[in-house]
């Protein structure tokens, strides 16, 4: 039983130490306080345009699209 016990109280203290390091750095890694990380603020979506007004244009593509397939497999 001494043995088990000892082998618990090493555990607890590795356990111990990574828990206090991955607290160092998720504190570390945290961001900038002073500005939100929004998504729209990156440079990856800088020069993107929202949709178009020919949005519909494409959900009616995609309908007939769905719709050939049905009657090529369904009603054959």
């Amino acid at each position: 039983m001494g043995i088990i016990v000892e082998s618990n109280n090493e555990k607890n203290k590795l356990q111990e130490r990574i828990a206090s390091d991955l607290r160092e750095k998720a504190q570390s890694s945290t961001p900038r306080r002073g500005r939100p990380d929004f998504i729209e603020d990156s440079e990856y979506t800088k020069h993107m345009r929202k949709t178009s007004r020919f949005s519909w244009f494409w959900f009616i593509l995609i309908i007939l699209a769905a719709l050939s397939l049905i009657v090529i497999f369904v009603l054959k």
